[in-house]
C-alpha cells in the first residue's frame, strides 16, 4: 500500500512542473593522435584533436548531459560506453540523436546555454557558425553561447585543454512516465 502511495505521489510531483531543468559538462585534453577538432557540430582550425572515444565534441556532450539530466534520464555515459567498440570513434551528431529521440516525446527543449573554457585555439571568429549550427542541430533559436579563457590559470585541465558547460531547459509536452520502475 505503501508504495502504490509513493508511486502516485512521485508521478504527480512529476508532471505537475511544466519545466526541468538540466545541467551538462564535458572536459577534452587535446592530442596529437587526432587532427580533426570539433566543437558545436564545427569544425575548428587547429593542429590538435581531442583524446576521446568519441569524436570528442565537448559543446555537443556537455549540452546532451544536460538534457538527459533534466530529463532524469542520465548521462551519454550510460548510452554509450566508453569501453564499448560501438562507442569508439562515434560521431557526436549520432550522439544527440539517440539523446533527441529518448526526450522527444515527453519534452520540447525551450532554451541552451553554454559556456566553452579554454586557452587556445581562439573561437571568437567561429562563435556565429557555432551559434547557427547548434541552432540547427537543436531545432531551437533559444541558443546562446559563451566562449571564456582561463586567463593562464590551470584550472580544468589547464592550458591543453577544453572545458563545457551547458544550462538547459525543457518544457514538458506530455505525461511524464516515472522512470524509476
Amino acid at each position: 500500500m505503501k508504495s502504490k502511495l509513493i508511486k502516485k505521489n512521485r508521478e504527480r510531483s512529476i508532471n505537475s512542473f511544466p519545466y526541468q531543468v538540466g545541467w551538462g559538462f564535458d572536459v577534452h585534453k587535446f592530442t596529437k593522435k587526432k587532427k580533426n577538432l570539433v566543437l558545436g557540430g564545427v569544425k575548428i582550425k587547429f593542429p590538435l584533436g581531442f583524446e576521446a572515444v568519441s569524436d570528442g565534441d565537448v559543446v555537443l556532450h556537455a549540452v546532451c548531459d544536460g538534457l538527459l539530466g533534466a530529463a532524469c534520464l542520465g548521462d551519454i555515459g550510460d548510452y554509450f560506453l566508453p569501453g564499448s567498440p560501438k562507442s569508439k570513434n562515434i560521431k557526436s551528431i549520432v550522439i544527440v540523436r539517440k539523446v533527441l529521440t529518448k526526450i522527444s516525446k515527453e519534452y520540447e527543449i525551450a532554451n541552451i546555454d553554454i559556456t566553452v573554457v579554454l586557452e587556445k585555439p581562439r573561437l571568437v571568429r567561429y562563435k556565429k557558425e557555432m551559434l547557427d549550427s547548434l541552432r540547427n542541430i537543436f531545432d531551437i533559436d533559444r541558443v546562446n553561447i559563451k566562449i571564456k579563457s582561463k586567463e593562464g590559470l590551470d584550472i580544468l585541465c589547464g592550458v591543453n585543454a577544453v572545458a563545457c558547460f551547458a544550462a538547459v531547459l525543457l518544457r514538458r509536452i506530455g505525461n511524464v512516465k516515472n522512470k524509476r520502475n
